[in-house]
């Protein structure tokens, strides 16, 4: 499955005015990020963890990328993370269910996957990479 299918149901549920739409489309535009990173990650050779620590392997490596842009992408995902645990865990939180805000973090996520898209071709994909690698080296992370 495409990781975008994700983004495409949460631009379609935000515009709804349900409270479980708006938290849905929030948690979608996580996961279609997360997942969009963690695909180019893996292709690029970095193994990501099973279970939960693989958002933070995709946020590291992210942030470790030495691509500004790339870098900004994985410092969003983990605040975007922090909104979906939100939207799907703390369910007496009803700022959460503000569609402004949540249509702000589909934009944001939409921005974030083309960044991330844009990391495919080289030279940038050569240069991550490298970056990455030393940073796991220096940090005792493997891929």
């Amino acid at each position: 499955m495409d990781p975008r299918e994700f983004y495409t149901l949460a631009s379609k549920l935000v515009t709804g005015s349900r409270a479980s739409e708006i938290r849905t489309a929030i948690s979608r535009a996580y996961y279609a990020t997360h997942n969009v990173g963690a695909e180019i990650l893996s292709e690029m050779g970095f193994r990501i963890s099973k279970g939960s620590a693989c958002h933070a392997d995709v946020w590291n490596r992210l942030r470790n990328s030495s691509d500004l842009d790339v870098s900004k992408v994985g410092i969003q995902l983990a605040e975007l993370h922090s909104k979906r645990i939100l939207a799907d865990y703390r369910l007496n939180q009803r700022e959460v269910e503000s569609r402004v805000t949540a249509q702000a973090l589909v934009e944001t996520a939409r921005r974030m996957i083309k960044t991330l898209d844009e990391c495919r071709s080289e030279p940038k994909r050569l240069q991550i990479t490298k970056a990455v690698q030393e940073w796991e080296s220096k940090t005792g992370q493997r891929s």
